[in-house]
């Protein structure tokens, strides 16, 4: 989609006045002449061409997010027209150009106010740009080679570097066309002569638009992960086996009439089982004590709402144990493992057939 109104906050959208943006190198070619456009697909750039003929037209490619395919870079490159392509990856030159390959990169330090690399070559564009920023930039290899930094070898890499033909550049430094750093050294002079060579500029920043689309709508079972059906079948195997171990019964129901009696020897015998399995010795010591208390208070006559102590002091009279001991078994003691809760029951039912007998 080709368009020349409105405003984006993309780096260096030609309609974006904010300091990454390059709208001020655009409107600058806009009044020198060149007819300057902006467009976000590559479908609506080739037509473009096609319409203005490719030796008319001179396209810039920033491609920040990387969402061109190998295939839609070669398509762009056959296409025809002048090509200045900003900070491509390696994959990105693999498919423009044979004679082009990245270089690494290069990065002069966080403060490039007062860095400046030379131009170093024969490029009429770069040879009157003179010198440009320093800073961060990707390094290049190609025919032609201009701006070297420190690390190049004979002045085969630097940060710009051209086809042979001349209808393929590439520059790793974005700070050329940026508005807060256009007016630097020779920035300005570097980005209107590249891409002022035709009457027509083409400013290409891929989007997503350019993102190929399924020819089939995707199904449930194409976006599923592969392991989720054989996790499921498991899942439902151990479920049904957990059902059935869980649900599983001693013998067939029986069926009885309702209301059943049950002897209290039982509901004692199943309470003490369910104390036992919980662990659950303070709670079977209390409900033991209680008990005990209650039915020495009705052998002894002392009613339902005597104290313990009450029941203790009633307790000590009649029986033949020390009053320590008689306290001991029916106040103090707490029993901490089965050992000692079995011995302190014994000591309570003892006590308790003593006052029965000397009743």
């Amino acid at each position: 989609m080709l368009n020349s109104i409105g405003s984006s906050s993309a780096k260096l959208s030609p309609t974006n006045p904010a300091p990454n943006g390059a709208m001020a190198t655009a409107e600058v070619l806009k009044q020198q002449g060149v007819k300057v456009s902006q467009s976000d697909e590559l479908g609506g750039t080739l037509t473009a061409i096609s319409a203005a003929g490719a030796g008319h037209v001179t396209v810039l490619l920033y491609d920040q997010q990387r969402f061109l395919s190998a295939e839609q870079l070669k398509k762009l490159s056959e296409s025809g027209a002048r090509l200045v392509v900003i900070n491509p990856g390696p994959l990105d030159l693999k498919a423009i150009s044979s004679e082009i390959s990245s270089a690494g990169f290069y990065n002069a330090g966080s403060d490039h106010q007062d860095q400046t690399v030379p131009a170093s070559c024969n490029n009429p564009d770069a040879v009157a740009a003179q010198q440009i920023d320093g800073g961060r930039s990707a390094l290049y290899r190609g025919p032609v080679v201009c701006f070297p930094t420190d690390s190049g070898e004979g002045g085969k890499i630097g940060q710009l570097a051209q086809s042979t033909d001349g209808q393929l550049t590439v520059i790793g430094n974005t700070a050329v066309f940026s508005n807060d750093r256009l007016a630097h050294s020779g920035n300005a002079a570097l980005a209107f002569r590249l891409l002022g060579h035709t009457e027509q500029l083409i400013w290409y920043l891929p989007s997503t638009k350019d993102l190929p689309v399924s020819e089939q709508h995707p199904d449930l079972a194409s976006l599923q992960p592969g392991w989720l059906v054989p996790i499921s079948i498991w899942a439902f195997l151990v479920a049904l086996l957990a059902m059935f171990w869980k649900g599983r019964r001693d013998g067939p129901l029986v069926e009885e009439p309702l209301p059943v009696a049950v002897k209290a020897s039982e509901t004692a015998i199943g309470r003490a089982r369910l104390y036992q399995d919980g662990r659950a010795l303070d709670r079977a010591a209390a409900s033991l004590r209680s008990a005990t208390l209650y039915r020495l208070a009705k052998r002894l006559r002392l009613g339902p709402a005597a104290s313990k102590e009450a029941i203790v002091a009633a307790a000590i009279q009649h029986s033949h144990l020390p009053e320590t001991e008689v306290a001991r078994i029916l106040l103090k003691t707490q029993p901490g493992t089965d050992k000692e809760f079995l011995r302190w029951s014994q000591e309570v039912e003892n006590l308790e057939r003593e006052l029965e007998k000397d009743q």
